[in-house]
C-alpha cells in the first residue's frame, strides 16, 4: 500500500451510484476508485493526481491498483471532487459495499421441485442424459464456503479476496482460504437496528450448482460432476466493489497483483447486487472476463424494481436472472424488465418453505456448527441454476463461446407457466432443450452419458 497520507478507513454501507465523474451516496465514504484516460500511463496519472491534491492541501492515500484497471484511493467527498477535476481523470467511483442479492431463509426442507417439476422445473434430469458437467468449472463469488458432505470432491482451490480483516473475521486480509467465517451481525452493526444470523449464502449457492449425486441423505446440484472454485468476496456487512472486481478478473484467468494466477473458469456466478448503473470498475472486470471466454451470470436482485437499476445484472454481457415462484409466475420480490435475460425458480417465500429452493448450509447461528439443508428464496437461488446450466453447456461443447451460450439460453427457454407482465426475459430456462441444442450445433462428438 502506498501511503501518501494516513487516515483510518471508514465503514461504508450499501448504496452505490456509478459511472459519473463524482458519485453521491447516502452514506459517508472515503474510498474511491479513480479511472484515468487511457492515453495517460497509470503511474504518471496517479502521481500527478496525488501531487495536485497535495498542492490544494489535501494529501491522498493511494491504496492499490485494481486488476481490471483503476486506482483505489482513500479520500473525503471534497477530495474526490478535486480528484475528478485533475488532468487525465475520466471517472471517480465510490468503493461502497456490495450486498448479497438476497435469500430469505426458511428452516424446512423436503424436495428439489425446481430441478424436475414438469411445470416449473428446469428439466435438469433431461440434460443429464448427455452430460452432468464433466470438465466444467464454476466460480462462485460469494461469502465463501463451509465444509459439507455435498462438496466432497466437488471443490477446487479458491481464494479469499476480502481486504478488510474485520469484515473477513479471519484475522487477516486476502488469503488462500475461502472458508466462510460467518456473516452474522449484532444490533447496531452495519447501520441496522437488529442483528441477523449467519446466512451461509455461498454454501447454499454452491450446493445449487454442484452438490454431488449419490450420497444419502442429500441433494443434487444442477451440474453434479462439474467443479466449483469458491471465491470469498462477502463478509460481515457485505463486500467491497473493488474486491469483487479483482475476484472477477482472477477467476477468469486474469492477473491480480500478489495473488497466484489460475486458469479461466467457464462461468462466474454473482448472487450479489449494488444499486445503480453498471460502474466502470464492474463493467471493465466483466468485459475482461468475457474476453477470456468466461461467462458471467448474475442475480437480477430482490428489490421488486427494474433489473436495469441494479449492478452487476445490468452490466453489458451479463446473463441476468429473474426468479419465479412455485406456480411459475414471477416471484413478487424479483426484479424484472428489459434488463432480464432469462428466469429460473427462486421460490415463493411461503410459510412452510417447501415452495422455496433447498440446498446446503451450515447450522450455526454465528460460527460453523454442522452441515444441514435449508430452504432459501431469492434471485440468489435462481442465478446458480443458470450458472449450473452453463457448466453443462460447456461440458457438452468446450469450444462454445460466451455469446453463443447466451444465445442458446435465450433461444431454448420455454414460455413461463405463469404470468410475468413486467418482463422475465426470454422465459424459463430449459436445461434439457439447451444442452440438446448445444450438442446438435457442436462440431465435437456427442458426450457419453
Amino acid at each position: 500500500m502506498s501511503k501518501y497520507a494516513c487516515r483510518p478507513l471508514g465503514a461504508v454501507m450499501l448504496g452505490l451510484a456509478v459511472s459519473a465523474p463524482v458519485v453521491a451516496a447516502d452514506e459517508t465514504t472515503n474510498r474511491y476508485i479513480v479511472h484515468f484516460d487511457d492515453s495517460v500511463t497509470a503511474n504518471a496519472a496517479t502521481m500527478e493526481a496525488v501531487h495536485a491534491m497535495a498542492q490544494h492541501g489535501s494529501p491522498a492515500w493511494h491504496v492499490r491498483r485494481l486488476a481490471a484497471g483503476g486506482e483505489l484511493f482513500e479520500l473525503s467527498a471534497v477530495e474526490a471532487e478535486a480528484m475528478a477535476a485533475s488532468k487525465g481523470v475520466v471517472a471517480v467511483e465510490e468503493d461502497l459495499m456490495v450486498s448479497l442479492a438476497g435469500s430469505i431463509i426458511d428452516p424446512l426442507w423436503r424436495r428439489q421441485w425446481y430441478m424436475h417439476d414438469p411445470k416449473v422445473g428446469i428439466e435438469a434430469p433431461v440434460a443429464w442424459r448427455d452430460t452432468r458437467g464433466e470438465g466444467a468449472v464454476v466460480a462462485v463469488l460469494d461469502t465463501g464456503v463451509t465444509p459439507h458432505p455435498e462438496f466432497d470432491g466437488q471443490l477446487l482451490p479458491g481464494y479469499d479476496f476480502i481486504t478488510d480483516a474485520q469484515a473477513a473475521r479471519d484475522g487477516d486480509g486476502r488469503d488462500a482460504d475461502p472458508t466462510d467465517e460467518g456473516d452474522w451481525t449484532d444490533p447496531g452493526d452495519c447501520h441496522s437496528r437488529q442483528g441477523s444470523p449467519s446466512s451461509w449464502h455461498g454454501t447454499h449457492v454452491t450446493g445449487i450448482v454442484v452438490a454431488r449425486a449419490g450420497n444419502t441423505p442429500g441433494i443434487v446440484g444442477v451440474a453434479p460432476q462439474a467443479k466449483v472454485v469458491p471465491v470469498r468476496v462477502m463478509g460481515r456487512c457485505g463486500g467491497r466493489l473493488s474486491d469483487v472486481a479483482d475476484a472477477i478478473v482472477w477467476a477468469s484467468g486474469g492477473e491480480v497483483a500478489g495473488i497466484p494466477g489460475r486458469a479461466p473458469v467457464d462461468v462466474i456466478n454473482l448472487s450479489l447486487r449494488v444499486p445503480g448503473a453498471c460502474s466502470m470498475t464492474m463493467g471493465r472486470a466483466i468485459a475482461q472476463a468475457r474476453a477470456r471466454g468466461t461467462s458471467v451470470v448474475a442475480a437480477a436482485g430482490n428489490d421488486s424494481i427494474k433489473a436495469s437499476g441494479v449492478s452487476p445484472a445490468n452490466c453489458p454481457g451479463v446473463v441476468s436472472v429473474a426468479a419465479l415462484a412455485r406456480d411459475g409466475s414471477m416471484a413478487w420480490y424479483s426484479n424484472y424488465g428489459d434488463g432480464v435475460t432469462v428466469a429460473a425458480p427462486g421460490g415463493s417465500l411461503g410459510r412452510m418453505g417447501i415452495d422455496d429452493i433447498l440446498s446446503s448450509v451450515d447450522g450455526g447461528e454465528r460460527g460453523r456448527q454442522r452441515p444441514i439443508f435449508k430452504y432459501y428464496a431469492g434471485t440468489s437461488m435462481a442465478a446458480p441454476q443458470v450458472a449450473g446450466l452453463v457448466a453443462l453447456m460447456r461440458s457438452a461443447d468446450p469450444l462454445i463461446g460466451v455469446d453463443e451460450i447466451t444465445a442458446q439460453l435465450i433461444d431454448n427457454a420455454r414460455p413461463l407457466p405463469g404470468p410475468c407482465p413486467k418482463g422475465c426475459g426470454a422465459g424459463l430456462i430449459d436445461a434439457g432443450a439447451t444442452v440438446d441444442a448445444v450438442i446438435e450445433d457442436s462440431v465435437l462428438p456427442r458426450p457419453r452419458s
